[in-house]
């Protein structure tokens, strides 16, 4: 569960707690100056940039080590480095600043999940989805379900996608999980409406034209499964198709 945001930045001199300008060097204060390189960080961290990204958050939690967001995104930057231990320490650091923040919980919880811990990651992504607070709980059962996937524990993985689907009816992430989940558990019937409900959402993706060429092949109906190849040869030329022609054939057998 991954979103790309457009960040745009302005440039921002700091130095011993002032800004300075062309005129005059304005004051501010070591809690602006950590947030303005929070700031800094996080958009060179969006870009890819992790050099900078390391030396703007790393000077922002030495101007505020109270910042509780400052921590969380040093917990990022940091996994993303490799240096699991530190990261954990990070965003240990962030929830103790925070410890009832939902987007905190719920980062946290999916590295848990991401570093082997799965039950533990599962018990701080469901904080997450059930404070009354969060905005956007159907991306914490979503994390919740792909954690309990890789137990396994699929009952719990379909209860959580469909708390997912209880929040919000139309949720691609959810409905792709529970589609793929239907066609394992030999269910191409509910494959197809969730694969339905997936296309009513927005654009087709890869992986959902497949699925729904695979539940059609499965359900016997070699029209609209070709129907479906043909979307996927149409809309991805660049996939190679030999060898899912070769998997929905099998499935129809």
């Amino acid at each position: 569960m991954i979103l790309k945001n457009l960040f745009v930045v302005f440039a921002v001199f700091l130095l011993n707690g002032c800004i300075s300008t062309e005129t005059n060097p304005v004051e501010v204060s070591m809690d602006d100056a950590a947030r303005a390189n929070l700031q800094l960080g996080v958009a060179f961290l969006q870009r890819g940039d992790l050099k900078a990204a390391r030396e703007k958050l790393e000077k922002s939690v030495v101007q505020d080590p109270e910042l509780p967001a400052t921590r969380a995104y040093l917990g990022l930057l940091y996994e993303r480095l490799g240096e699991t231990k530190d990261a954990d320490t990070q965003y240990r650091a962030a929830l103790r600043l925070a410890p009832k923040d939902p987007s905190i919980l719920n980062t946290y919880g999916g590295f848990l999940c991401r570093t082997g811990e799965r039950k533990k990651g599962i018990e701080y992504l469901i904080k997450a989805a059930e404070n009354p607070i969060y905005t956007t709980p159907e991306t914490a059962y979503v994390n919740a379900a792909i954690c309990a996937r890789g137990i396994p524990d699929l009952e719990a993985t379909e209860t959580y996608l469909r708390k997912a689907l209880r929040v919000d009816p139309y949720y691609r992430a959810a409905l792709l999980e529970l589609a793929e989940l239907s066609l394992e558990g030999g269910r191409p019937l509910q494959t197809r409406a969730f694969v339905e409900r997936f296309l009513d959402a927005g654009p087709a993706t890869e992986d959902i034209l497949m699925l729904g060429a695979d539940a059609e092949a499965q359900l016997g109906n070699a029209e609209a499964a070709a129907a479906f190849m043909l979307r996927l040869q149409e809309e991805f030329p660049d996939r190679s198709y030999e060898e899912a022609q070769k998997r929905s054939a099998a499935d129809g057998e």
